[in-house]
């Protein structure tokens, strides 16, 4: 009987050991975390779950029970220190684990800050329900709010924080937040929209120390000689893919575990799931990593067929979502190397999609409360259609038509 041994219990992880239950895998299971929690839903550590709306209970994917009725062995609060390929053995500090397939899902972690003080104890990043937990006590006793980071974890943050009633500062390196990944037009309305919200945001902001006292940061200094107060610093500049335990058996790592769109390794019974690889997706015709559930869900999928010996294979279009506010930000596409951007809708009334184009065509949308529409386009972009640009600029174009033959 198959032994499955999977790395981490996040989304990528938990959902692999769910799958190949579905798929009718009837060997042995065994998931390795090294977090107390069960597995639990990511997405609202920064949205309702930091505002004290949600308990902890409530994220977990599954009840305790599951695991024992679907015959899963869910080891929390356990590391995997060494693996042997020769002997498929996998060793922890007090146990050691055997396998004939070894699934990676060791995710990513944060970016961290590299300066002095970095370390004191009002300085958070935002991972898992721990890091949550330590920001939630922070919050009692704090005012003044330094995000480090435009991207979208400091922009959650930002508008879960000004519910709260903080003050909140972002600090943006770029010359405007979300600059790798939307258009100017998308940026400006963000920005815009946080700022009417009492956001402050500071672009080409770079830090050029923390000061501290005892511990306790209380001022953010820039390159530019301005002094930020802060009662607590939260930084989010990045993740990186955790990759070191790959490394030390020898597999492909570049900007992630490299895999095949079979989810596999370059060793043959070693698959990777989720944020800690780079995967090769046949919709693209390349490798790409992603951060993003919707990637770790279908990742999941592909490894378990992989293992029980289906064919299913990496082809996802990648998409991702952002709630800030009563704002829903939902992205389809790659929008990287676009070339024009074309706005639908009505961007003022926070109604509308970026439609990214390249060489005439569409490549990726941002879409903001226009949820029925985005479907459409992210469908039409799954299934490979070709959409020109110049028809999605007819004022007379609606997405609905896309699939009616009408224009």
């Amino acid at each position: 009987m198959s032994k499955v041994l999977i790395v981490g219990g996040g989304h990528a992880g938990a959902n692999t050991a769910f799958t190949l239950r579905k798929d009718g895998f009837d060997g042995d299971i065994t998931i390795i975390s090294d977090e107390d929690y069960l597995p639990y839903h990511r997405p609202p550590l920064s949205k309702d779950f930091l505002k004290q709306n949600v308990a902890i209970e409530k994220l977990s994917f599954k009840s305790s029970d599951f695991y024992k009725e679907q015959n899963i062995s869910l080891n929390l609060n356990t590391r995997i220190d060494f693996i042997d390929l020769e002997s498929n053995h996998a060793n922890a500090k007090d146990t050691s684990f055997d396998f004939d397939y070894l699934v990676f899902a060791t995710g990513a972690s944060p970016r961290l800050l590299p300066m002095e003080n970095a370390d004191a104890k009002n300085l958070f990043y935002l991972r898992q329900i721990t890091d949550v937990l330590s920001i939630q006590k922070s919050i009692a006793s704090a005012k003044n709010i330094v995000l480090i980071g435009g991207g979208y974890i400091g922009l959650e943050v930002a508008s879960a924080m000004i519910e709260l009633g903080l003050n909140v500062i972002i600090l943006e390196a770029e010359k405007r937040i979300l600059q790798r990944v939307t258009s100017p037009d998308v940026s400006k309305f963000y920005n815009d929209f946080h700022t009417k919200k009492g956001v402050e945001i500071i672009c080409n902001a770079r830090v050029s120390s923390l000061n501290a006292e005892n511990k306790l940061i209380n001022s953010v200094s820039l390159e530019s000689g301005e002094s930020i107060s802060a009662d607590m610093v939260l930084v989010g500049i990045g993740a990186i893919p955790n990759t070191q335990l790959a490394d030390s058996i020898g597999l492909e790592c570049e900007n992630g575990i490299k895999t095949d769109q079979y989810c596999r390794t370059s060793t043959p019974n070693i698959l990777a799931v989720g944020d800690c690889t780079s995967s090769f997706n046949t919709l693209f015709n390349k490798e790409f990593r992603l951060e993003s559930v919707p990637n770790a869900l279908a990742q999941s999928k592909v490894a378990s067929s992989s293992i029980i010996g289906n064919e299913l294979f990496n082809n996802e279009m990648p998409w991702f979502w952002s709630d800030q506010y009563d704002l829903k930000l939902q992205m389809a596409g790659l929008s990287s190397g676009y070339d024009e951007c074309h706005i639908f809708g009505e961007i003022d009334s926070a109604e509308f999609i970026a439609c990214y184009g390249k060489d005439g065509y569409l490549i990726a949308v941002d879409s903001v409360n226009k949820s029925k529409q985005f479907m459409l386009f992210k469908k039409a972009l799954g299934n490979g259609f070709q959409l020109e640009m110049s028809l999605i600029k007819d004022k007379n174009f609606q997405p609905e038509s896309i699939f009616s033959g009408s224009n």
